[in-house]
């Protein structure tokens, strides 16, 4: 198959969307398909990369790409199907609808939820916005059943909308490092937005070293939260703030520590991060929003909180690094839990047996 891959970000760029995006095309073409990635923000120089430039000389998400560029593009690669990720960009909906008008195939993958909890404000927002109006790909699919739940509410769709997750590769995150070689870290690795929850990770902190868990705290990331953060760090020993962390350098960072740990407040659709924290054998505590309960079973490979509850937090920390025991068994149950649901070579093919349906049922109704 010819595939043309359509994401607002460049896959040569960290973030869960591109991430996913890089690592499906690299399965796909090891499978012999011919793959192409069409972006608008970032650079990437792999051969197969297509960037179309912003309307305005604007290197950010809002600003939509020249239409006839877009249409061009697809009319110049003549994929056999379109797969384009993540609903709510401009270069989403224009892809979508050049698709359409060419009649070829195309599948939206939905990754996300709102930043906030409250749904059914989203719902209503649906009904002034184009995508509602203007979204109408041949396939919906979405990375976890609570996207799948809003994405069908916020278009409105009547069809059914197929579940496949995100994928990790298994042979890149692995348990390196057994238990009594690993540094004694909790780890958390993402953004640094307030909805990730990471000062609610600091205030459990506190907890933890009035409770005498002398464990360090590894911060991997960026985003406009850091210097707040790092004021609320500054009084409490053993906090490290790695800023931004290279692709290659991210297995052995999961490999070492004991806990990673996801505080995120809403938002969380599926969270790259917990299964790139589960292929390595890294025990996880995450609250219970979004998707992440259709990820992390509470008592097995991790456990799972309230968000905005430090207390609740650092308890479930202390839990999971005061028993050797009790860790070593959810570090085998979170590798394998990643080897048999989550590899890429599971998922890949469930976005290639999607691929040849969908472009069955578009040939079904161009010849009826």
């Amino acid at each position: 198959m010819r595939i043309l891959m359509v994401t607002e970000w460049s896959p040569c760029i960290y973030g869960g969307v591109a991430s996913q995006v890089k690592l499906l095309s690299k399965w796909l073409i090891s499978r012999g398909h011919e793959v192409s990635v069409l972006f608008k923000e970032g650079e990437c120089k792999c051969q197969n990369a297509i960037k179309v430039k912003a309307v305005f000389p604007l290197d950010y998400h809002i600003v939509p790409p020249s239409i006839q560029e877009v249409k061009c593009a697809i009319k110049r690669i003549k994929p056999d199907i379109v797969h384009v990720h993540h609903s709510f960009t401009p270069l989403s909906l224009i892809a979508v609808g050049a698709s359409s008008k060419l009649k070829i195939p195309c599948i939206l993958t939905n990754h996300s939820l709102p930043p906030t909890n409250n749904i059914n404000h989203w719902m209503r927002i649906s009904y002034i916005t184009p995508h509602r109006w203007l979204l109408k790909p041949t396939l919906v699919t979405a990375v976890s059943y609570s996207a799948a739940d809003f994405i069908r509410r916020f278009l409105d769709l009547k069809g059914e909308v197929k579940v496949i997750p995100n994928a990790v590769d298994t042979d890149e995150f692995k348990p390196y490092v057994p238990f009594h070689l690993r540094e004694d870290a909790i780890l958390y690795l993402g953004r640094l937005v307030r909805r990730k929850g990471v000062h609610i990770l600091i205030r459990a902190m506190k907890h933890l070293r009035r409770c005498g868990v002398r464990a360090r705290l590894i911060i991997a990331g960026k985003g406009y939260m850091e210097p707040f953060l790092k004021i609320m760090a500054s009084n409490i020993e053993d906090i490290t703030f790695m800023g931004a962390v290279k692709e290659v350098e991210k297995p052995r960072i999961y490999a070492m520590a004991k806990v990673f740990v996801l505080p995120s407040l809403a938002g969380e659709s599926f969270g790259v991060v917990l299964l790139e924290a589960l292929s390595s054998g890294t025990p996880v505590v995450a609250t219970r929003v979004g998707g992440i309960p259709e990820i992390i079973k509470c008592g097995n490979e991790g456990i799972l909180v309230n968000p905005g509850d430090p207390i609740e937090l650092g308890g479930a920390i202390k839990c999971i690094l005061s028993s050797p025991n009790d860790w070593l068994v959810m570090s085998k149950q979170a590798r394998r839990k990643a080897v048999e649901r989550f590899s890429i070579d599971r998922v890949g093919k469930l976005y290639e047996d999607a691929y040849l349906e969908t472009i069955e049922e578009a040939d079904k109704h161009r010849y009826k």
